[in-house]
């Protein structure tokens, strides 16, 4: 039985931070595994949604060391783009949204975009990315996700909010370990329109490093963080990462 690759070496694939051999050798089980090939384009693609979010996108430190990884990822381009009309479709669907509009109405910081899969997108359904345990960035995410249900109350809109942690995000949602296990606790109690959501890969290789992982209360379980937020972006979500 082969092991499961997790997202997050899928990530440092997409993002040429594998050694060559490392990315030879997924490039391999990649041809024998078309489920592990529809991940790694799904994610390519879901990178791809994420540089759109900014306006001006910050350009990769380049290297000599990284040319050859990037030379090997671009040998399977062709097949993810061949990949990705089996997923729904929805790489190549236009986007029916005043997206200046959305973006004022979900107060994005200067230079984001709203990006989304779906023909039509709903700004009051908000997908919130945490992917670092960074005490900033989990602050970060709290501090939107509370302006967001502040101001839809405000406004008696009907918001759906969902904060998905991966990688070392999952620390904010690790009861015994988050910092802000009270403040989440109490955003909970007061929104019921707010979910949390942690990867279970990530749960999942922490428990391989021989950690517990006990989730707080209200956090339920996704098998993959991808997979949640591109099922949510083709539900037609907004997704900011923080």
């Amino acid at each position: 039985m082969k092991s499961v690759v997790s997202d997050e070496i899928l990530q440092a694939f997409v993002d040429g931070e594998l050694s060559v051999p490392e990315s030879e050798a997924l490039v391999a089980r990649m041809r024998e595994d078309s489920e592990l090939a529809q991940r790694v384009c799904s994610l390519r693609s879901l990178k791809s949604m994420v540089q759109l979010a900014y306006a001006r996108p910050p350009g990769p430190a380049r290297s000599e060391r990284a040319v050859p990884r990037r030379q090997l990822a671009r040998r399977c381009a062709f097949g993810c783009l061949m990949l990705a009309a089996g997923i729904g479709g929805w790489a190549l669907r236009g986007v029916d949204i005043d997206t200046a509009a959305a973006a004022r109405l979900l107060a994005l910081p200067d230079g984001y975009q709203v990006v989304s899969l779906a023909r039509e997108v709903d700004p009051n359904r908000v997908l919130l990315h945490l992917d670092s345990a960074a005490p900033e960035r989990m602050r970060a995410v709290l501090d939107r996700a509370e302006r967001l249900l502040d101001e839809a109350e405000r406004e008696r809109r009907p918001l759906e909010l969902e904060v998905i942690a991966n990688s070392r995000g999952i620390e904010l949602l690790r009861a015994g370990h988050s910092p802000y296990a009270e403040r989440v606790a109490r955003m909970t109690q007061r929104h019921v329109n707010l979910q949390w959501v942690a990867c279970g890969q990530s749960i999942a290789r922490y428990r391989s490093e021989g950690q517990r992982v006990e989730l707080l209360p209200p956090t339920r379980t996704a098998p993959t963080a991808i997979g949640e937020i591109v099922t949510r972006l083709q539900q037609g979500w907004t997704y900011i990462r923080v």
